[in-house]
């Protein structure tokens, strides 16, 4: 029996999300801390364009744009600079509203310092839509190939970690997860235990009218509360358009 207690519409809160379920039972086996290496710290760099199978539909210049707000935004969330992060949500639909912006950022300290750390290790854009109007913004669809991982370290004492799966692959793609835990480390009771995330991932772009400044939105946003940031008619078109146009689209 899942029970949802907070989920925000803002991605890197949406990553957290995952969190604030309660589950009653693990729907995944783990990789035994024996089996498993040292886990990796690595961070992203830049987020990349595929030079083998990039499908793009807007302006190079557009593009570059996106992908270097989206590696503000990977990179803000790993580094937990939340004010930072709090810059790529698309304000301009909840223009004025402190009190979103304030509770978003107790949520993301309050889950930051029980454990949970959300680490985004490299991400390949192999798709993009064209530019479509939506009211007073400019919405492109991404998709990339993702690295990411969702870790719990050994002082998170919230709902089991691998009892997250559905939750996991709903920010990051049916079959895209894998629970591990990494091998203790002197004087922790608990391994880290962690969700890795390699595939195909989608994620919106979506920029006032005005603005050359990109903010971001979760593929399943709509089913977080946060079904005013985006027209349905500009969802459909895009996710029509990426069904004819990107090759990957059936993964």
């Amino acid at each position: 029996m899942l029970q949802r207690t907070f989920l925000s519409p803002l991605p890197g809160i949406c990553l957290l999300g995952v969190l604030l379920f309660s589950c009653d039972s693990p729907t995944s086996n783990a990789s035994r801390a024996q089996d498993m290496p040292e886990i990796s710290e690595e961070m992203i760099e830049r987020v990349t364009l595929s030079n083998a199978s990039l499908h793009a539909f807007v302006s190079t210049d557009t593009l570059e744009a996106i992908a270097r707000d989206l590696t503000h935004y990977f990179s803000a969330t790993n580094e937990g600079r939340w004010d930072d992060l709090l810059r790529h949500f698309p304000m301009h639909k909840k223009q004025g509203d402190t009190t979103f912006l304030k509770s978003s950022k107790e949520a993301l300290i309050y889950w930051t310092e029980r454990g949970v750390k959300n680490r985004t290790a490299s991400a390949e854009v192999v798709y993009a839509s064209p530019a479509f109007t939506d009211g007073d913004q400019k919405v492109v669809l991404l998709n990339m190939q993702l690295s990411h991982f969702v870790e719990f370290h050994p002082n998170y004492d919230g709902p089991r970690p691998n009892g997250m799966k559905g939750m996991v692959e709903s920010n990051y793609g049916k079959g895209n997860a894998v629970y591990k835990e990494a091998p203790l480390v002197p004087g922790d009771s608990l391994p880290l235990r962690y969700w890795e995330v390699s595939g195909l991932n989608r994620i919106w772009a979506v920029s006032h009218v005005d603005s050359a400044h990109w903010c971001f939105l979760p593929p399943n946003f709509n089913e977080s509360g946060s079904a005013s940031m985006m027209g349905a008619n500009a969802m459909v078109e895009g996710l029509r358009h990426r069904r004819t146009n990107d090759p990957t689209a059936e993964q």
